[in-house]
């Protein structure tokens, strides 16, 4: 039976490994669901061609006749997606899967339908049903230009990769949370689509531009995702120069659609090479920062967007993780000076591109091309610029290159690596000496060597002062510069009123800054303005829901709130978000221990992997429950870490109502300009020392009162 369009011999080509159908016949048995499907779904018959071959290996290897040429010619092409599919060597991927993506973006639809409500669907529609490889993926995004989208039949449980049977034992034990007869028809509903998509086309209308940028843009899909997340470097380097050095829009926006919530995954890395992610990181997140500038738009920040990195998620599910109504991917790929970017703009709730565009320019258009996706993307979402698109200004390239390798490495925090970054940082400069946001990225790495410990604190926040200043006196409206200033006055200067006053400043120019938010709440936590601080870590998990730290420091002001049952509820949040995040299960325990549950306190103590705290959190524990322990650990305490922690042991000294010593740690704190001292006030373990003769002097001394 002929395809349903002239010209065409087949409506639907179902491509497979042989092998798959051996074990029950699965394929086979799908194929029989998926035409009985169809049947209930469309007036008139669709054709199928489905070669069920009983001998396994025999189109393995035969040669390729125009026979089967002609069978390609088809509407909607599906392949089953399994374990052995994505093999370069096999007939199914080479002489099927290859085959047919070149016919169809060659002929009169092309690879890409537009279907009747606006949105973009692929003809390819691929049905997995095992989770693949990560070189598999690799393999599919570098032959369509885009990631990998498909109908999803697999039944996971711990320790189980398998297809979906028509009839499971025990549906419900499915992790995926998919049952085979929705499935199937979530099949036969996108292929009744994009078959009255193709219906629309005109004879001699544009074939849609979207050319090769994703897999399938299924309408109804349950789409699992596996990003690449590389980009090339001459690319990102003027790409992100641009973003990043966007000068924001002279006017106010108006909203006129509730759509307002996005986030930035980051753009997949389709070059030859694979060996850019600084580039990568660096295109989503100036990216993010563009799009964050806009006030009436929610933009998820970097670390909740990246946390997704490197994983397999439905686009739904990441969708609700961040509760956004949107989100923004897409890919690059380049070859000498010619460049093909894809970007996608899709809707949560049913995975469905609200828009999708490739551009396939030179370098020399990349400013132009920038401009074009961030202005299309504002459109899309029916949010009005009252005065000039956006646009971003091009900076110094090669300074830039440098920017964003400090960047990347600032982001690993660890000793070295920040070490790196201020060299690639200082490196830029060079180059560009009044670029004022790199002298901002300066300030903050110096002044985080400085807090953790790296280097002399003077020193070092000497160096981050001077460097945040300079950026101020640059740029005044660069909300970084004084986020930096802020951060230094808070952390070292206790400048209260002064780090107040640059916290305000940059929120002021940037409401979106995740940085300043989490600033200004750390310093009204410091303040003892708890109301206001919980408003503001409240905020922050908005735009940042998947950070643990804002929770954990969310529920240390449940703490000093006199709350540590609504604390414990935030801290089992964050557990639950990552089990060995650092201080989260020593939180956990101190909630406890205030709650007189010794038991579940030891128990989440001794569960923190970082020792210091785990430590300290037991001499709390065991002060009420076996003194000797306490007076052990203690001591053994204070010789490895007397030098840097003397807060921490102020606290022990307070909790065991022996205000002498606590005072003596809390001087020798003072000394140390320790960061702990930032949550004296109102702290649970200090309460026997706040009627003391010499606390009001203290707090006066730190520039604090009482409240």
């Amino acid at each position: 039976m002929a395809s349903i369009i002239p010209g065409y011999e087949y409506d639907i080509f179902i491509s497979y490994r042989h092998k798959d159908n051996k074990y029950d016949g699965w394929v086979s048995e799908f194929v029989n669901n998926l035409k009985k499907e169809i049947s209930a779904t469309f007036k008139e018959e669709l054709s199928v061609y489905f070669d069920e071959n009983p001998q396994d290996g025999l189109l393995e290897t035969q040669h390729v006749d125009k026979s089967l040429e002609g069978k390609l010619k088809c509407l909607i092409f599906i392949p089953i997606l399994s374990q052995t599919y994505c093999d370069p060597n096999s007939f199914a991927w080479k002489h099927e899967f290859c085959a047919f993506n070149d016919l169809a973006t060659n002929d009169q639809f092309g690879m890409y339908v537009r279907l009747a409500n606006g949105n973009v669907n692929s003809r390819i529609l691929p049905i997995r049903i095992h989770e693949l490889e990560d070189q598999d993926h690799q393999l599919l995004e570098a032959e369509l230009g885009g990631t990998l989208r498909a109908i999803d039949f697999i039944y996971r449980t711990p320790g189980v990769n398998r297809p979906l049977r028509a009839h499971e034992d025990e549906p419900k034990e499915n992790l995926n949370h998919t049952f085979y007869r929705d499935q199937i028809n979530k099949v036969a509903n996108t292929i009744k689509k994009v078959v009255a998509g193709i219906r629309m086309v005109r004879p001699g209308a544009d074939k849609v531009s979207v050319n090769s940028s994703h897999i399938t843009d299924d309408i109804v899909q349950s789409p699992n995702r596996k990003k690449l997340f590389y980009a090339a470097i001459p690319l990102l380097l003027i790409v992100a120069a641009l973003i990043y050095f966007f000068k924001p829009w002279q006017a106010a926006l108006q909203d006129t659609k509730s759509s307002n919530s996005i986030a930035v995954l980051p753009f997949a890395d389709l070059s030859a090479e694979n060996d850019q992610e600084y580039f990568s990181d660096g295109l989503s997140e100036e990216l993010l920062n563009l799009l964050a500038k806009i006030p009436q738009l929610k933009v998820i920040s970097r670390t909740s967007a990246f946390s997704f990195k490197g994983k397999n998620e439905d686009i739904r599910e990441i969708g609700k993780k961040l509760g956004v109504e949107n989100i923004l991917e897409g890919s690059v790929r380049k070859s000498n000076n010619k460049i093909r970017i894809t970007a996608q703009l899709i809707q949560v709730s049913d995975g469905s591109h609200i828009w999708s565009k490739t551009y396939d320019r030179t370098m020399d258009d990349i400013f132009k091309v920038q401009d074009e996706i961030a202005n299309a993307v504002v459109q899309e979402l029916k949010i009005t610029l009252m005065g000039n698109e956006l646009h971003v200004v091009p900076a110094n390239s090669e300074a830039y290159n440098l920017y964003l390798q400090g960047k990347y490495f600032f982001s690993k925090r660890n000793q070295e690596n920040v070490e790196r970054a201020i060299d690639f940082f200082n490196q830029a400069l060079i180059l560009d000496k009044n670029n004022p946001t790199i002298w901002a990225s300066l300030a903050v790495a110096y002044a985080s060597q400085a807090n953790n410990g790296y280097i002399d604190a003077a020193t070092g926040f000497n160096k981050a002062r001077e460097a945040a200043q300079k950026a101020i006196d640059l740029d005044n409206n660069l909300a970084l510069g004084h986020y930096a200033m802020a951060y230094i006055k808070t952390s070292y200067d206790w400048d209260w009123a002064g780090a107040d006053k640059d916290f305000k400043n940059a929120l002021a120019l940037d409401p979106a800054n995740i940085g300043a938010i989490n600033g200004m709440a750390n310093l009204a936590l410091a303040l003892g303005r708890l109301d206001e601080a919980i408003k503001l870590y409240t905020r922050a998990l908005e735009l940042d829901p998947l950070r643990p730290i804002i929770r954990i420091n969310l529920a240390m002001t449940q703490m000093h709130n006199n709350q540590p049952e609504e604390a414990s509820k935030i801290l089992k949040e964050a557990l639950n978000l990552n089990p060995e995040f650092p201080t989260a299960h020593y939180r956990l325990g101190l909630c406890y221990l205030l709650l007189n549950k010794t038991e579940e306190a030891l128990a989440e103590l001794n569960n923190e992997p970082v020792d210091d705290w785990k430590n300290h959190g037991l001499i709390l524990a065991y002060t009420k429950t076996n003194s000797s322990t306490a007076d052990s650990l203690l001591n053994a305490f204070i010789t490895t870490y007397g030098e840097v922690s003397a807060f921490q042991i102020a606290e022990v000294y307070g909790y065991r109502n022996d205000p002498d010593r606590a005072f003596e740690w809390l001087e020798k704190a003072y000394q140390q300009r320790d960061g702990g001292l930032g949550t004296l006030l109102g702290n649970p373990w200090l309460k026997s020392v706040e009627n003391d003769s010499r606390y009001a002097p203290f707090l006066k001394k730190m520039g604090l009162k009482n409240n």
